[in-house]
């Protein structure tokens, strides 16, 4: 995975995780925030499908898997030192 892709990447996790964030701390009805969140979601994963073709997803996320592992076994590697 290039810089560039990386970089898109956490771009995107990033939105996505605030704008989640911010939904739930709203001061909103559950109802109403469950409705938002289910439309954004629907929104991100056209916006997704428009952009991307489904094998560089794939690619895509096996590597921010990859990313998430990789740092998950740092961090447990320092907690328990």
């Amino acid at each position: 995975m290039n810089r560039s892709e990386k970089t898109l990447l956490a771009f995107m996790v990033g939105a996505a995780i605030g704008g989640v964030a911010g939904l739930l701390f709203a001061p909103a009805k559950g109802k109403k925030t469950r409705k938002k969140l289910a439309q954004k979601a629907n929104e991100l994963k056209d916006e997704l499908s428009e952009n991307w073709d489904s094998d560089k997803m794939k690619s895509l996320g096996r590597s921010a898997l990859s990313e998430v592992e990789k740092y998950g076994k740092k961090l447990t590697k320092t907690v328990k030192s």
